[in-house]
This record gives C-alpha cells, sequence and structure tokens, in this order.
C-alpha cells in the first residue's frame, strides 16, 4: 500500500541527497515522495494526486529513489540516473579502463577521493548508478539487468 511521506520524512530524504551527494533539494521541486514498503518513490507533485492514487490500488508509483537497508538508505539506479547529475560530491567517473576492471572483476581497488559510502558511478559524463565504496574498494550495486540494458545501447560493448 502507498502512502505519502510525511513533512518530516521528506525533509530527511531531501537532507539525505544533499548531505550524501550534494544534490540540492531544488531539484526535486515538483516532485512529493511516496512510501511502499522498504521504497521510497519520486513522483510529480500535481494537484489532485492524493485523491487519484486513494481510489487506484497500486503497489508502486514514479521512480525508485531509496531502499531501506536495515538501518541505512540505499539510492537506487533510476533515482541516481535521474538526479545524480545534480551531484556535487561522492561520485567517481570512470573511464573506459576503470569501467573495464570494475565490469570484469566486479570491483576496482584504488584510492578514489571518496567518503565510504554510497557514491554515484558515472561514464563519459552519464549517471550509469550506485556504487558502494568502503576501505578502498569501489564494488557496483548497479543491477545486472542495467548492465545489460547499458551495454545493449551499444556504448560499452567493446569495454
Amino acid at each position: 500500500m502507498l502512502s505519502f511521506a510525511s513533512r518530516d520524512e521528506h525533509g530527511q530524504i531531501l537532507t539525505y541527497f544533499s548531505t550524501r551527494f550534494g544534490i540540492p533539494g531544488g531539484s526535486f521541486d515538483g516532485f512529493c515522495f511516496i512510501k511502499s514498503g522498504n521504497t521510497v518513490w519520486g513522483v510529480s507533485g500535481v494537484p489532485g494526486l492524493a485523491e487519484i492514487l486513494s481510489g487506484l490500488k497500486l503497489e508502486t508509483a514514479g521512480i525508485p529513489l531509496l531502499r531501506m537497508k536495515k538501518t541505512l538508505w540505499k539510492p537506487t539506479t533510476a533515482g541516481l540516473q535521474s538526479f545524480g547529475h545534480h551531484a556535487t560530491r561522492n561520485t567517481v567517473e570512470l573511464n573506459d579502463e576503470t569501467l573495464g576492471v570494475l565490469l570484469r572483476e566486479g570491483f576496482l581497488v584504488g584510492d578514489l577521493c571518496l567518503e565510504p559510502g554510497f557514491v554515484i558511478m558515472k561514464w563519459t559524463g552519464r549517471v550509469l548508478g550506485c556504487g558502494l565504496y568502503s576501505k578502498g574498494s569501489l564494488r557496483s550495486q548497479v543491477p545486472a539487468e542495467s548492465w545489460r540494458q547499458i551495454r545493449g545501447k551499444g556504448d560499452i560493448q567493446e569495454i
């Protein structure tokens, strides 16, 4: 069942993206947040949305932004691909070589000047999705299906 995030929860979501990634709260102007299970969704805040949704039996709506993992939030690939271009910190720009290592080995070792935790992975300026940086190692959190879709577009087949 879907429920709207409270004002307090809305603020916590904006604070998370701002604190972790430097994504300004204004990037989410025009969106409201809906919760379903362990997922927070971003939905266009159109007038009458609550009434529209209350008359429907929906399990999901909008762009999945965050998933609750035990006691922390994990940003979703779709959420980062939608809003990650606004990020000013905890992003890593991969080149062809480092992306190739990440795809082959499943991780990338090195001092990437990132804070430990979830990071935004980019390649050629495009947000690929979420990574987890810990103890000098970057591991992709991008679902396998998303990698297949990225590869299918022809962009990274040769890497």
